[in-house]
């Protein structure tokens, strides 16, 4: 009896250091991006016409299963999957021709699932179970502004939106808008403002009646300020610029915890194939500081990715489009071992209202 219960405490020291290192993949969902998705449509918010609504409907998936230290994978031995799904409703209105008001409202989905040695949790080893934990609802709502402090005509995709008197205007009409897809536009530059309010719950339990960790809850409980710049430019077919966007959190949650600074920043450049079709290259990089809690640095979180993002956005009327992307990490550096994203895909479509 003795010696059996030597060789179990054996195994549950032998298990312990695998398993716990595994734990820090499998609570840690290091690309948590509370800003909006601004990798979709960034354009759309520099050209909303005043007086009139842009109302569209986002999908966005991600999985993640593979873990990094650094730069580095590491092996994921509690085979960790995570699963983000958001829905989400999007609203602009163009309250001037320089100033564009939005507001992004997510319904969220995350779905964690891992595999653990029962000699950690019952110190009987060798018995393998799988533990599956989640939660689904509103995310945090996020208003945003943007003030155009230097633009050119405003020029929407196809011919939705082509004031009297533009210069490409009569030579538009010449060739025909099969011929002539796309016209000079001038340099638009546009500066962000926004807030991401602590709608989503931040006390969502597991089926044990536990709290779940932070990266699996709806919101992070925090209410924090968005900055940002963009730029767009377009001449004829040809699309191009770049913009960024950066939250910090103030303040700790009632859980004394605080998600760490978010920037998100892209570049782009897009080719008009017709009328109806641009083709979108896009580089994205997400960068994530460390969270805080109860006033202490988590030293496992954060990190940085850089993504490849190629978009289809197809035009079917003037009022309606339709945008596909798909997001391929092409570079990881993260603190400690992190799960990463080993693609996301999102949909989004859109429609003009006056």
């Amino acid at each position: 009896m003795t010696k059996r219960i030597m060789t179990v405490a054996l195994v549950c020291v032998l298990a312990a250091p695998v398993v716990l290192h595994a734990q820090v993949a499998s609570d840690i969902v290091p690309r948590r991006i509370t800003l909006p998705n601004e990798h979709l449509a960034k354009e759309a918010y520099l050209t909303v016409p005043k007086g009139k609504w842009v109302a569209a409907l986002s999908y966005e998936y991600e999985f993640l299963n593979h873990a990094f230290e650094g730069e580095k994978e590491d092996v994921n031995s509690e085979r960790t999957v995570t699963l983000n799904n958001t829905l989400a409703f999007d609203v602009s209105y163009g309250v001037s021709e320089n100033i564009t008001l939005n507001a992004i409202i997510p319904y969220k989905y995350v779905y964690n699932t891992r595999e653990i040695d029962s000699a950690l949790v019952a110190g009987t080893p060798g018995i393998i179970f799988s533990d599956r934990r989640g939660s689904q609802g509103l995310g945090d709502v996020i208003l945003m502004s943007y003030l155009r402090i230097k633009f050119g005509d405003i020029i929407r995709f196809g011919d939705e939106y082509y004031p009297t008197g533009d210069d490409g205007y009569d030579e538009y009409i010449r060739r025909g808008p099969d011929t002539y897809a796309g016209r000079r536009q001038g340099a638009s530059f546009a500066l962000a403002l926004g807030l991401r309010l602590p709608t989503g719950s931040t006390t969502q339990l597991n089926e044990n009646g536990n709290r779940l960790p932070n990266e699996l809850q709806l919101g992070t409980g925090t209410l924090d300020p968005i900055l940002g710049l963009l730029y767009h430019q377009r001449h004829f077919r040809l699309g191009w610029g770049v913009s960024g966007l950066y939250r910090f959190s103030p303040s700790e949650n009632i859980h004394h915890w605080a998600p760490g600074e978010e920037i998100v920043a892209s570049a782009y450049l897009s080719y008009r194939l017709s009328r109806n079709l641009e083709w979108v290259n896009q580089l994205n990089g997400d960068y994530l500081g460390k969270s805080q809690s109860m006033g202490q640095t988590v030293e496992n979180s954060g990190g940085s990715v850089l993504f490849y993002t190629p978009s289809l956005v197809y035009v079917g009327a003037k009022n309606f489009t339709l945008q596909v992307s798909g997001e391929v990490p092409i570079y990881r550096n993260f603190n400690t071992v992190q799960l990463s994203s080993n693609y996301v895909i999102n949909l989004r479509t859109a429609f003009v209202f006056d």
